[in-house]
């Protein structure tokens, strides 16, 4: 870099006046006052006008602030520099106090004029300097202040500027800084000038390589200290590169900053890293791990493919191994996964054990077919599951006949189609669907729903169970916080494993607890009630097309005439149960967090309350088919 000879600083008699406002606001600065973007209220002749087509105005009462923020034109404090802002004063209403507060990323620089009134800064400090009287009204009078009186040193760059007053009425116009030092304060002609100017100042504010390259003498830094602070010299501080720099400075900056709050807002989690070096590895005789045998090395069973040609061997390369779609045992354990989902067994009934200590398959070609396909789609999960529900398979009816279940009681046949009880987050589910409840929002934090009172207490020290309120009590089950040593209760009931081990394939049991809970918990209690005011409200008029609705709601299908006739039954029998004990009624109507009707009849919500009990608890209900 070919640095020109210094320049000589101007006479300290010498002054630079900067106008940073007048008529309108700095380049991008947001207006950020007491009022918002009214804030700022510009007005023009006849009102008073110092320079310039208009001038600010305002009327406050009490404390009223015109105020910008994160200008892009900044201002750079040099020494001796002053701030000046001119003010007109309304003599029908004139203010008590008016004060200039500056930004420089904090609002501790003010000074003030006339009464100590506007309880800003910490008193008899820079951050509420006391400048003088109330300047006269009638007539633009400059305020001026030094910068270092209200806290400003050499380098610090103001981005903002607030003109305050206490009550009445005044016209602000033509605020700036009069730059005694402008070199300092703005840009150079040479990088000699400005690293004179640098080391000058008591503290810098230069990033800290720039700074450890200032210190180290001209003639004994390196080339990339040379480098370093010419190139930062030309993107910041030169005169003639400056205006070229500055939109890209600023672009830059926003850029950083958006990269930080997106930082700032994304999970973190611990993530293992290759070790450089592989350490060796033996085959421990008996299991003991001061006994060694055979020295062993990582590698793929031989039965299957080998790793990709060029893969690593180490995890990257078994990830690329696993996906490879020569590999015959990925896709597969894969689709018979989903398959067990929709059809309750998988192709292959062992999901959890898929070697040659498992069943055989019933259908090889249909899993060679589901497995060859999915890896043609390119992994496509969406597709697979699409493939099989539109299936003919898969589209069957449920219904079973004899001869059939003496042929085939598990359907491993797959001649009917399947039918097995929902898994138990799907049970709460499919009640909070029915009823109108669930809340379908996707992602998120986990929920707390309804638990019994006192279960963390008995089994955890200091860990408080704080239950979901709102929408988040009516979530899907996905999002039920889990603690392995406190399982959800409900979900355990219904064969949900406790997640202390990888479990492939769930057992299911059918046991008298399960229809307590579904006769009992407040979640399905809630639910009920729900339904029963959904009935009430668009179930028809007659007791018969409710019981139709609320029955098909349940099980997507009409009642038979004896289904019908049993509901009708126990709607005559609990009317006349809750309109003898209203006080029943309202207790059953109570239990839960949603909101109650107010226009309906207590005893009538508490009979379709207690139908809805009796259709959400039926095996047909949580049982897919």
């Amino acid at each position: 870099v070919t640095v020109d000879p210094p320049l000589a600083g101007p006479a300290p008699d010498e002054q630079s006046e900067v106008v940073w406002l007048e008529d309108a606001l700095p380049r991008e600065a947001l207006a950020d006052g007491s009022e918002g973007d009214a804030s700022w209220h510009w007005v023009g002749s006849p009102a008073p006008v110092l320079s310039g087509r208009l001038s600010a105005e305002r009327t406050a009462r009490g404390i009223g602030s015109s105020t910008f923020i994160n200008s892009r034109d900044r201002q750079t404090i040099g020494a001796g520099d002053k701030l000046f802002a001119h003010v007109y004063l309304d003599p029908a209403n004139p203010p008590q106090a008016l004060m200039l507060e500056f930004n420089d990323s904090t609002w501790e620089h003010r000074a003030y004029w006339g009464a100590n009134v506007i309880s800003r800064g910490a008193e008899k400090s820079p951050s509420r300097f006391a400048a003088g009287p109330l300047p006269q009204a009638g007539r633009w009078v400059r305020l001026e202040v030094d910068a270092k009186s209200v806290g400003l040193n050499a380098g610090d760059v103001l981005t903002g500027i607030s003109l305050t007053q206490f009550d009445g009425h005044a016209y602000w116009d033509r605020v700036g800084i009069v730059n005694r030092t402008p070199e300092a304060a703005k840009s150079f002609d040479s990088q000699l000038a400005w690293e004179l100017a640098e080391k000058a100042k008591s503290k810098s504010k230069l990033p800290q390589n720039i700074q450890d390259a200032l210190k180290q003498e001209s003639g004994k830094r390196d080339d990339a200290q040379k480098k370093l602070l010419a190139d930062f010299f030309v993107r910041f501080a030169y005169r003639k590169s400056r205006p070229t720099f500055e939109p890209l400075n600023a672009q830059l900056d926003a850029v950083r900053k958006a990269e930080t709050e997106l930082d700032r807002v994304v999970p973190v989690t611990m993530v293992m890293q290759e070790n450089p070096n592989m350490r060796d590895t033996f085959v421990l005789v008996r299991g003991d791990f001061r006994l060694r045998g055979d020295a062993v090395t990582r590698g793929v069973p031989a039965s299957l493919p080998p790793l990709p040609p060029g893969a690593p061997n180490n995890r990257l390369g078994l990830a690329k191994w696993l996906v490879e779609p020569g590999n015959p045992l990925v896709a597969r354990v894969t689709v018979n996964r989903y398959w067990q989902q929709y059809f309750g067994t998988g192709i292959v009934k062992t999901s959890d054990d898929f070697g040659s200590r498992g069943q055989w398959p019933t259908h090889p070609e249909l899993l060679d077919w589901l497995a060859s396909e999915f890896v043609r789609s390119g992994w496509d999960i969406k597709a697979l599951q699409r493939l099989i529900v539109t299936s003919a398979t898969y589209r069957q009816s449920s219904q079973v006949a004899a001869g059939l279940l003496e042929r085939d009681p598990e359907n491993r046949l797959l001649a009917r189609g399947a039918r097995f009880r929902l898994d138990a987050e799907m049970i709460r589910d499919n009640a909070l669907a029915i009823s109108g409840l669930l809340d379908e929002k996707l992602g998120g934090p986990s929920v707390s729903p309804y638990q019994p009172a006192g279960l963390w207490d008995e089994l955890t020290t200091g860990d408080k169970y704080s239950q979901s309120k709102g929408p988040d009590l009516y979530r899907r089950g996905l999002y039920v916080y889990w603690k392995r040593s406190i399982p959800y209760p409900p979900l355990i009931t219904f064969d949900a494993p406790n997640r202390e081990v990888c479990t492939d394939c769930r057992a299911r049991t059918n046991t008298p607890l399960q229809a307590l809970v579904l006769m009992n918990d407040p979640a399905y209690l809630e639910a009920a009630r729900v339904l029963g005011q959904r009935v009430l409200k668009h179930g028809g008029a007659d007791t018969g097309s409710r019981i139709a609705y609320a029955f098909r709601l349940c099980t997507a299908r009409l009642p038979s005439e004896r289904e019908a006739q049993i509901l009708g039954a126990l709607y005559k029998r609990n009317l006349d149960k809750y309109r003898a004990d209203p006080a029943s009624a309202a207790k059953l109507i109570g239990i839960g967090e949603s909101p109650r009707p107010q226009d309906v009849d207590q005893s009538e919500l508490a009979v379709w309350t207690a139908i809805g009990n009796v259709l959400l608890n039926l095996d047909e209900t949580i049982t897919k088919g």
